[in-house]
């Protein structure tokens, strides 16, 4: 009986509508909320223009936790996988200065701060990869990729007499990199008239 005086009852129009607007609400969030998560966070600043150098050091240091490390480092840097080579890479550089703390090695491998800089740098924190390749460039004074990825960096970045001491490296020690060292030292001193 008591069925039957509920079906004579008129329900009020869009009555319906308070048991389904909680489920319509959490669809449509999630309709605009998915591909705003699904986006990568932007980075803190923009990589600099200049391309990667290829990643074709192999590194045999004798310590095996080490020696992978820097090899999942270095094939995600070829990948330009920048977090993950920043991870692997940074936790071998880790590694590599407590055993020279602790004297079981003598110096870093060659091109791993210069490997781990670049890829903070492309990551967008050049704060924290810009000291590592300034480090790699004073053990290594001979090494012309050194002071020119600092000074294209330096560059992009608009610290221009930063880049001009890069410059003048470049040149200085005369290789490759010495024709394209001369040309952006040119076209700063044309900025600076």
């Amino acid at each position: 009986m008591e069925d039957t005086q509920r079906k004579d009852k008129k329900q009020p129009p869009f009555s319906f509508l308070s048991k389904y607007a909680p489920l319509a609400a959490i669809i449509l969030l999630l309709i605009f909320l998915v591909p705003q998560l699904a986006k990568r966070p932007p980075a803190e600043e923009e990589p600099p223009g200049l391309e990667p150098p290829l990643p074709l050091t192999v590194y045999r240091t004798g310590y095996e936790r080490v020696d992978s490390l820097l090899e999942k480092g270095m094939q995600s840097f070829g990948r330009r996988d920048w977090a993950k080579s920043v991870r692997y890479l940074g936790e071998a550089h880790f590694h590599v200065t407590v055993m020279i703390n602790e004297g079981y090695a003598k110096k870093y491998p060659e091109d791993l701060r210069f490997f781990l800089g670049l890829a903070h740098v492309y990551r967008g924190r050049r704060h924290e990869g810009l000291p590592l390749i300034a480090e790699e460039a004073r053990e290594n004074r001979i090494e012309p990729k050194y002071p020119w990825y600092l000074a294209n960096i330096y560059l992009s970045y608009g610290d221009y007499e930063l880049a001009r001491e890069q410059l003048e490296a470049v040149a200085r020690i005369g290789t490759r990199y010495s024709e394209e060292a001369a040309i952006e030292l040119e076209r700063l001193s044309d900025r600076e008239r």
